[in-house]
């Protein structure tokens, strides 16, 4: 099936797949190819993708929804980062960094955006 992993700046992910398990907000579900049509929303944690090729991905998410139709599983996130090659420190850094973004919003939106990049970075130290 055809899994696609969209946020509002990029394609993050788009591949042939043979399963995909996404925190869905009532709990994980698993999509597998032929899987009957329905749409949920995604709350903060790690989607886990099995390729074709036999590797498996993971993508941190929060927030956004996923459609599942038989033949493809596409999930709009509001954020998303792809685990691969991410460390320990670079979460580290991820983390301080936005914390001092929230120390030092000025306005509203910017420390929302601020509280956003802490819960991304907090929900990629869970995937490692």
């Amino acid at each position: 099936m055809q899994v696609e992993l969209i946020t509002p700046e990029k394609i993050l992910f788009s591949a042939q797949a043979q399963m995909i398990v996404v925190p869905g907000t009532l709990g994980d579900f698993g999509v597998l190819p032929g899987h009957a049509p329905f749409v949920s929303t995604i709350r903060p944690g790690v989607i886990t993708i099995d390729t074709e090729d036999g590797q498996q991905r993971r993508m941190a998410v929060i927030g956004g929804l996923a459609e599942v139709v038989p033949e493809r599983c596409t999930v709009l996130a509001e954020y998303a980062v792809d685990c691969s090659g991410v460390t320990l420190a670079d979460v580290q850094a991820r983390i301080e960094k936005a914390k001092e973004d929230i120390a030092l919003a000025s306005t509203d939106t910017q420390r929302a955006l601020a509280e956003k990049r802490l819960l991304l970075a907090e929900t990629l130290q869970e995937a490692l």
